[in-house]
Order: structure tokens, then sequence, then C-alpha cells
């Protein structure tokens, strides 16, 4: 499964909320799908993933908010010690997420300028 670095937060994170009734019902099959599979092969791409398929945002085959979500993935990155390529199973790329930013100051500077902020911020992360 191909995913963005920042959506290492927002599936940890999801709650049943979306964009629309599509793409919240494509995000619920993916957040399903890991947590069944904890040792779900995941490849951090740069870019529209496998849960941007289904996003409003995804216009011409890009994020309409690129700068915003670009900024984020490359500090989901560096907080995690993860690279753009780098293949990683979902529970060991969600457990150093969980602990480098969830359980720091860094989630606030990272997610802080995202819609869903005030949402996650009052979002137990779910655990595998």
């Amino acid at each position: 499964m191909n995913l963005r670095p920042h959506h290492l937060l927002c599936i940890q994170k999801f709650t049943g909320h979306g964009y629309d009734a599509v793409f919240t019902a494509h995000m619920k099959r993916i957040v399903s799908e890991l947590r069944e599979n904890p040792e779900t092969q995941i490849t951090l791409v740069r870019g529209c993933d496998d849960l941007c398929r289904m996003c409003p945002n995804k216009q011409g085959g890009a994020c309409s908010s690129l700068e915003k979500v670009a900024f984020m993935d490359s500090a989901v990155l560096r907080s995690c010690g993860l690279a753009y390529g780098e293949n990683v199973l979902w529970a060991k790329a969600a457990g150093k997420a969980r602990e480098r930013i969830f359980e720091t100051d860094a989630f606030q500077n990272i997610c802080a300028s995202c819609q869903w902020f005030t949402l996650c911020g009052s979002t137990e992360v779910c655990h595998e």
C-alpha cells in the first residue's frame, strides 16, 4: 500500500469523518484493512497515494493543498526518521508516529494548519 507520510497520522486519528461520503467510505476501508492487518507493507510516497484516490482535493492527479501537505509529509518523515520510498510495516511506522509525534509537541507543529486539527486533537489514537 502506498501512503503519504502524513497519512500515518490521519489514519490513526480517523473517527468516521471525511471530506464527503465517497472519500469517507474509502478511508474507512483503508483504516479497517490496516487495523485488521497491522503487518501490511507500506511504501512512503510523494504525492497522491492510495488514500487520496477518492479525495475531492485531488485535482488533475495532484493535491490542491499541495504546499500544506508537503510540509506535513516532510515533518512526519523528519520526526519519525523515515524517508520517501521506504518500505515499512504499517505497525512499525504507526508506532513511530505515535511515539514521536502524538506523544510530543510535534503533533501541534505538524498538524495545526489542517482543517481536521481540532477534531484530531480531541480524538484518542487508535492502537493496533
